[in-house]
């Protein structure tokens, strides 16, 4: 999560990995955790629908993978065609929720449309 000496900016990286279409998990390694690199992570993992961890202890790595793994064992992909759709390479957001109560999603916060 902290810089170090990168070749693009935070915000460069989250676009890359959202006009990838790629959903980003993160492992801190920050002891203590919860500092400026940990929120960079918590940061990308939200924009592009993954989630952050800050595992403590070493069982608590293991536990992140086995959830990261989870996670993908359990996601579904949803299409959208949105009305009046503009080939202009500018980020749209989204909102997708669930109508059934107890249900959580996650997904990243928006896309960017195709220039072509």
């Amino acid at each position: 999560g902290d810089d170090n000496e990168s070749h693009v900016t935070r915000e460069e990286a989250i676009e890359m990995a959202l006009r990838a279409n790629v959903i980003v998990y993160t492992i801190s390694t920050n002891f203590p955790s919860g500092g400026p690199g940990d929120k960079v992570l918590q940061r990308i993992a939200d924009a592009t629908g993954g989630r952050a961890f800050e595992p403590f202890q070493l069982q608590q790595v293991a536990d992140a993978f086995a959830q990261i793994q989870d996670d993908l064992r359990s996601q579904y992909e949803l299409s959208y065609h949105p009305p009046n759709f503009v080939h202009d390479g500018r980020f749209r957001t989204i909102e997708i929720s669930a109508l059934r109560k107890g249900m959580k999603v996650r997904s990243r916060n928006g896309y960017y449309a195709p220039t072509e």
